[in-house]
């Protein structure tokens, strides 16, 4: 093979990269976008959602049948809603990180190796 088939395979396949993490970076980036303005509060997973609902807010044994486990301790309770509240800033915060991080190292990668693409 001659360096300059080399050469242009080489950057060819950096330009299809870069493209390729342009367009990742643009769809994770307008999933972010719809997740802030279609819900109240950023989503989580499921089982994470929920865990409030499943954690045994016991902190004693329960005396009476009337009494529910959430009754003997609600501030565990409300303490796992903090809890919540920060685990949905941080994942937020890194879906924003990733889709700007996708966009902007695609959009670099095609900058730089399109010029060798179009000559």
């Amino acid at each position: 093979m001659k360096p300059e088939t080399i050469k242009a395979i080489f950057t060819n396949l950096l330009f299809v990269i870069g493209v390729i993490l342009m367009i990742t970076g643009f769809i994770q980036g307008t999933r972010t976008v719809v997740k802030l303005a279609v819900f109240e509060n950023y989503p989580l997973e499921t089982w994470e959602e929920t865990k409030c609902e499943q954690y045994p807010y016991v902190a004693a044994p329960v005396d009476s049948e009337k009494t529910t486990p959430a009754e003997v301790n609600p501030r565990v309770k409300e303490d796992c809603k903090a809890q919540l509240a920060t685990e949905r800033k941080v994942k937020m915060t890194e879906d924003i990180v990733a889709s700007i991080s996708f966009l902007v190292s695609g959009a670099t990668l095609v900058y730089f190796f399109r010029r060798f693409i179009l000559k």
